[in-house]
């Protein structure tokens, strides 16, 4: 049985006044896929930024409930917020390579870190290439714009950038919803290779993918997680009537 990474307690979470969540709990597992699934504006977004604290940089944010990476309260003033994107990283709904090469974007993280050997560097870009499936494309000229890459190729490079910094949970963000089909289930194909090593979750309009690649699925309405549970239950035997109009197209 897989162990839980994230344990969510009663989170609430404000804009100024306005209650964007409402008494939210969830166990994430690790090596695990968790879809978070639901209606544009239902508040999964925002979840999914809450738990590597990405919501801070906007003004008047509130926050109330826990959050425990690995048993430890990731609100804990203690916490170096820094520390904890390095182990909860992002891959956003567009590819945002930086306007640099390759092997520049892979090599971002680690310099910030400290490691500036090339041959250190060297090493950790090839893995994390491979890691991101994108390796045998990329080899032969790393040294060419990341933007001259396809769409999908930009947002593998994005995840193998996330993956250089060795994180241990990888957040997703509609990470296919700029991509065509193809890209799509290459992306896809990617995140069953990474789940083996990652707790990762995703964000998805699309119930297709999340019944595709998760292990476990959350239902997000008006803010609240209305149903979560094994992916194939959620999606055949619903325990909610809400969540069963929403899978069936009657809501939502």
């Amino acid at each position: 049985m897989p162990e839980k990474k994230i344990e969510v307690r009663d989170l609430n979470f404000y804009y100024s006044d306005d209650k964007v969540l409402s008494d939210v709990s969830i166990d994430i597992q690790d090596r695990q896929i968790t879809a978070l699934i639901g209606p544009s504006g239902c508040g999964k977004s925002t979840f999914l930024r809450c738990l590597n604290r990405m919501n801070d940089t906007i003004h008047g944010i509130r926050v109330e409930g826990q959050i425990l990476l690995d048993g430890m309260d990731i609100h804990d003033p203690q916490v170096d917020v820094v520390d904890l994107r390095h182990r909860v990283g992002m891959v956003f709904q567009r590819p945002n390579p930086f306007p640099q090469s390759i092997y520049d974007n892979v090599a971002f993280g680690p310099r910030i870190m400290g490691m500036n050997r090339r041959s250190h560097l060297d090493d950790v870009v090839e893995e994390s290439l491979r890691g991101a499936a994108l390796w045998d494309i990329a080899k032969d000229d790393l040294g060419q714009d990341a933007l001259r890459l396809s769409l999908g190729e930009q947002q593998r490079l994005c995840i193998a950038r996330t993956i250089a910094v060795k994180p241990e949970v990888i957040l997703m963000d509609e990470p296919c919803s700029a991509l065509g089909p193809i890209a799509t289930l290459q992306v896809e194909e990617l995140m069953h290779q990474l789940k083996e090593d990652y707790c990762i979750v995703i964000v998805t309009h699309s119930m297709q993918q999340a019944a595709r690649v998760s292990q476990w699925t959350g239902f997000f309405w008006l803010g609240e997680l209305i149903e979560f549970g094994a992916t194939g239950k959620i999606f055949t035997f619903p325990q909610n009537e809400l969540t069963e109009n929403y899978i069936t197209g009657r809501a939502g």
